[in-house]
């Protein structure tokens, strides 16, 4: 018996040893560099009569204000500025409400949200900008086109979330969300050990073949959530208060009144935002122009030179 006592005792020993070399060592080395390198990005805190805001500004010319999506924040604002914006602009990429060091109010909604936007350009002195919105970064940037017109040039949505025609899409408990995206280690687990279950998570569409350097593009896209527990709040609003509001609150969703030129790129096998929504959002908005992308799901895979080139001609033909 305490020949076998011993061997148990080797072998679980083993494991433990196993596991930490195998599993805790390359997370905590990861985990590190991710906020090692999120702290590295230049941004700032701006005290606005909405509260702080964090947000990262690059370049000079045309303003433009990002609405980054679900998982997002000022990083992710100025990934998309770079994938789909050329020279000639002002980014400001703020991190949306509960994401990084922009707190998330006890009573947010994304109405309140576009009156953050606009408390953070009278801060910074901005009196109008264009405004690109991301996936579930949308429905903040309708509520501005609602209740803020007078401040926006043009709007610019990408992949946006929009009102549901058809099937609603269920989600998972809450409780069960706040865990997982709560976790910078799950999320590691997730994001390291099981890419390819991640893919339908960023909208790649099914049987979608990559290059290898989409391949190496979307394994970053889905490795650039960590650290999440600096997103766990803003994630959890988005998922369950942004791209359910205008499914809920319809009557706070004129679409037909919206009267700032819009431009809608989407593209028709978008597994996350269903272009159908996109196409029904594009035949509200009044003279809204809507450019549908034959393939590359929601991360618009092959497509950038195109979206920044559209994007590049209706600001410009904006008066």
């Amino acid at each position: 018996m305490k020949q076998k006592g011993k061997l148990m005792y080797a072998l679980i020993l083993a494991v433990v040893i196993l596991v930490t070399v195998l599993v805790y060592l390359p997370y905590r080395r990861d985990i590190r560099n991710a906020y090692a390198h999120l702290d590295s990005i230049e941004r700032q805190i701006v005290a606005t009569e909405c509260g702080p805001i964090e947000v990262a500004i690059r370049g000079e010319g045309e303003p433009v204000l990002v609405s980054h999506g679900i998982g997002g924040g000022f990083d992710q604002g100025l990934g998309l500025a770079e994938a789909y914006l050329g020279d000639g602009y002002k980014v400001i990429a703020p991190s949306r409400f509960g994401y990084h060091a922009t707190p998330l109010p006890a009573d947010a909604t994304p109405a309140s949200q576009s009156d953050a936007f606009v408390c953070l350009l009278d801060a910074l002195q901005i009196e109008k900008v264009t405004v690109m919105a991301n996936s579930a970064g949308g429905t903040s940037a309708l509520q501005m086109a609602l209740r803020h017109p007078e401040r926006i040039h043009a709007l610019v949505f990408v992949s946006t979330a929009a009102p549901t025609v058809g099937t609603y899409i269920s989600l998972p408990p809450k409780p069960v969300i706040q865990t997982v995206f709560g976790s910078d280690f799950l999320m590691w687990v997730l994001t390291t050990h099981f890419q390819s279950a991640m893919q339908p998570a960023v909208g790649i569409p099914e049987g979608y073949v990559f290059t290898e350097s989409e391949q190496a593009m979307v394994s970053d896209v889905i490795r650039s959530v960590l650290p999440i527990e600096r997103r766990t709040a803003g994630f959890v609003f988005d998922m369950f208060t942004s791209n359910l509001d205008m499914d809920q609150h319809p009557d706070q969703y004129p679409m037909e009144a919206i009267q700032v030129p819009t431009l809608i790129i989407h593209a028709v096998d978008d597994p996350l935002a269903k272009y159908e929504n996109a196409e029904a959002l594009a035949a509200r908005i009044p003279n809204a122009e809507l450019l549908s992308i034959p393939s590359g799901g929601h991360l618009l895979l092959r497509m950038d030179e195109t979206v920044r080139r559209e994007i590049a001609r209706f600001v410009s033909s904006v008066e």
